[in-house]
């Protein structure tokens, strides 16, 4: 959190708090989440998380195929990878990573009466799920939203522990764009994923595809690019599977926490063996006695984020299966910053999301949560190779004062009609 250090604008655009993320120079998830790169399919993600050995499986968001990206699918595999323990009578677990996926398998085993020891590079629990407090509010700076809301296990426990949860209807933003008018964001998206030749790299694709369009269509179709791939799958499209169009995002009837992701992940871990400060570098799960660090077992649950995974070393190395779906698999880089007002001054959504196209792109999504929070507060979204354009060489204070700026920009458009 950071407050203004100079008093050069006094006026009701000077934000009075701030928080910038820095999700990809996190030594401990070096990313947002997992992404197909080219040639990757949802195939290479179940191959990743197979069991080997009968006692070493890795698990988390990027191993689930059905809901990757988010913290309901990480939860899920957590519990597919403590089931697959279990069937192989694991005696004494190790769980690497305390956040959605190692906590889920702990919880599981525990559940199940195996010994089970979580081991947390972090000195906190919950991973890319971070509650903090700015100024009087409490709000996440990693993970907000439950997502797929009916079919998310989280929101069942939410919804057992009362924990308050709003609606963010993310089809309906209030949108404007730096050079005018725009209208069929969404029918243009809808036609260049069945109108695409998907034998295609993704980027050659979409280049045959838009030369095949009217200029006017063509602009269109370019920001719904930005919106609802680019700002998903976080990458650049030379660095893009064509099955990223398929991946969803936001948008399934996605409820938000205004009380932060905090209150439900710790009622979640309270019980479990968990020991913080401990990053792992090395995973020796040889025949015999499986050592991690200063500890043994017979059985690990690898729950670290892929960028993570990445850098690890195994003893045995892994089959050339799990290696051939690692290389298919990327970390998307996303990043949020999160300002407040002393009041609202932007123009207001009916549902809270806006959206902002720019040339070139930069904070394109935003969520102002002034509403759920009770004080004037708006997260902006930046995703890609826009996070290197707004953050190299700038301070916090500097990206969170060109985030406001394109705030302005966007309240400006809006004002006048675009």
């Amino acid at each position: 959190m950071s407050k203004p250090s100079v008093e050069r604008d006094s006026s009701v655009y000077c934000p009075t708090a701030w928080h910038v993320t820095h999700w990809g120079d996190d030594a401990f998830c070096r990313g947002a989440y997992s992404t197909l790169l080219p040639g990757g399919s949802q195939g290479h993600r179940r191959a990743l998380g197979e069991c080997l050995g009968g006692r070493l499986v890795i698990a988390g968001e990027a191993c689930n195929p059905q809901a990757p990206a988010m913290t309901h699918g990480a939860w899920d595999d957590g519990i597919r990878a403590a089931e697959l323990a279990i069937r192989h009578n694991a005696r004494r677990v190790i769980v690497i990573g305390a956040g959605c996926a190692g906590i889920a398998a702990a919880r599981h085993l525990h559940g199940h009466g195996v010994d089970c020891l979580v081991v947390e590079a972090r000195n906190r629990i919950g991973g890319r799920t971070h509650s903090l407090q700015l100024g009087s509010v409490t709000l996440d700076v990693g993970a907000a939203w439950l997502q797929q809301f009916a079919d998310n296990t989280l929101a069942r426990e939410a919804e057992r522990l009362g924990i308050r949860v709003l609606e963010t209807d993310f089809g309906q933003p209030l949108s404007a764009a730096s050079d005018g008018p725009l209208h069929g964001i969404d029918a243009a998206w809808q036609a260049l994923r069945h109108g695409i030749d998907r034998r295609m790299p993704l980027a050659d694709g979409v280049a045959r595809y838009l030369a095949g369009l009217p200029p006017g269509q063509a602009r269109i179709t370019r920001y719904a690019i930005e919106a609802n791939l680019i700002s998903e799958a976080c990458l650049a499209l030379e660095q893009l599977s064509v099955e990223s169009l398929d991946e969803q995002g936001v948008g399934n009837d996605d409820r938000f926490l205004p009380g932060g992701y905090s209150q439900l992940i710790e009622h979640l871990a309270a019980g479990l063996n968990i020991r913080l400060g401990q990053p792992v570098s090395l995973i020796d799960w040889r025949d015999g006695e499986l050592r991690i660090n200063e500890e043994r077992g017979d059985f690990c649950i690898c729950t670290v984020p892929l960028g993570v995974l990445k850098t690890l070393d195994f003893v045995p190395e892994l089959p050339q299966r799990q290696r051939d779906a690692m290389a298919h698999l990327g970390m998307g880089n996303l990043e949020k910053v999160v300002l407040q007002f002393d009041q609202r001054w932007w123009p207001r959504s009916p549902t809270g999301y806006l959206r902002w196209y720019d040339t070139p792109v930069n904070w394109l999504e935003w969520l102002d949560l002034t509403d759920a929070l009770g004080k004037p507060t708006i997260a902006g979204l930046i995703a890609g190779d826009a996070v290197q354009r707004e953050f190299a060489g700038r301070t916090d204070e500097e990206i969170a004062l060109a985030a406001r700026d394109a705030l302005r920009a966007w309240a400006s458009a809006v004002e006048a009609g675009g």
